[in-house]
Formats: structure tokens, C-alpha cells, sequence
């Protein structure tokens, strides 16, 4: 069925408008969730600026590739305040740089606070794996072996696969038969992943 007939079918079934109401709801509710998240994070965006970024958000760091460690300091204390978590998981996402290893300990305990399933607990997953190196491969790993840290583990799978520590592929190859962890696992054994 071709989306035309689909609305008509729709409209015949008196479907349409609702559907419709329900489309722009979602939109208005999406725009003000926007500007909620914007102007909570005016704090971060005006130290920024003062620290001579150019930026709105923290999300204008995640998609340059201009180095930014000044900011990294400036990230990592506004990453423990109490943001709304897509701001926050913003904030982690931007830390996701090399540079950003000084703050791996508050990093690693940042995420082990996080509930699981939150957008901060992906954001933070990703730092840590961007961050991490062959020194801390053993907390990678057992920040993965934890269950409780839900799907975000997954995205810590690819600092195992650019780690030349045995234990990196052993570990991979254990999580290949996890049911969260599995199908990443052998994805980046196989060569297909990361």
C-alpha cells in the first residue's frame, strides 16, 4: 500500500484527522522538549563562550572535528550537574575525545550511578570507550560484564575490538554468547563491527 492510499483509507475509515492531531502533538511536544533542553543549558553554553567556544550546546562540540581540549575541564564539572538527561548525555558525547582521559575516574563513576536505558548512560558509554586505552582495558571490561549497566555495554565493545591486550579478544569472544552483548560481539570478531 502506497502512503496516498493509505491516507485514503484513513479518511474513509474517519482515522485521518486523528492521525493528523497525533503527528503535529508529536511535533509541538518535540519542539518544546527542544527548547527546554536548550535553555537548560545555557550555564554550560555561557562558560563555554567565555572560554572562547563558539557554541550553543554541547552537541555544536560532538559534530566538529577542531580539537576543543580547553572545554574538556569546563565539560566534565558541568557533566555532574543536574541537567536533563539528552543534555547531559550531550555533555558525555562531547567528552568522547582522546584528550578527555584525565577523567576517567569520574567517567567510569559517573556511568556506574546512571541508570540503565538513560540517554546519559549511552553518552557516557561512548566517552569511555573513546577514552579508555590498553591501561584501563580491565575496567572495560568489567564495566561490560555488568549486567546491570543494561544496553549501553554494547558501545563499550569497540575499545575491546582496538585493544592489543589478549584479554580484550578473550573478552569479546565471552561476550559473544551474551544475549545483549552477543551480536556486536561477533560482529567486531568477525571484522564486520567497528
Amino acid at each position: 500500500m502506497t502512503l496516498p492510499e493509505h491516507h485514503a483509507q484513513l479518511k474513509r475509515e474517519g482515522r485521518y484527522d486523528e492521525m493528523v492531531e497525533a503527528k503535529r502533538q508529536r511535533a509541538e511536544e518535540a519542539r518544546r522538549r527542544a527548547v527546554e533542553w536548550r535553555r537548560a543549558e545555557v550555564p554550560l553554553a555561557e562558560e563555554l563562550r567565555a572560554a572562547g567556544f563558539a557554541v550553543e550546546s554541547a552537541w555544536d562540540l560532538v559534530n566538529t572535528s577542531t580539537p576543543y581540549p580547553a572545554a574538556l575541564p569546563i565539560l566534565l564539572e558541568h557533566l555532574q550537574c543536574a541537567y536533563p538527561d539528552r543534555v547531559r548525555e550531550g555533555i558525555a558525547r562531547a567528552l568522547a575525545v582522546r584528550d578527555a582521559k584525565f577523567g576517567w575516574a569520574t567517567l567510569v563513576r559517573l556511568y556506574s550511578d546512571e541508570p540503565a536505558g538513560s540517554d546519559a548512560k549511552d553518552g557516557l558509554a561512548v566517552a569511555l570507550a573513546a577514552v579508555a586505552d590498553d591501561d584501563v582495558i580491565d575496567e572495560v571490561i568489567s564495566l561490560a560484564r555488568d549486567a546491570g549497566h543494561g544496553e549501553s555495554r554494547i558501545l563499550l565493545l569497540r575499545r575491546l575490538k582496538l585493544s592489543r591486550a589478549p584479554l580484550a579478544r578473550a573478552a569479546l569472544e565471552e561476550f559473544s554468547e551474551d544475549p545483549v552483548l552477543g551480536q556486536e560481539a561477533r560482529a567486531l570478531l568477525s571484522g564486520r563491527g567497528g
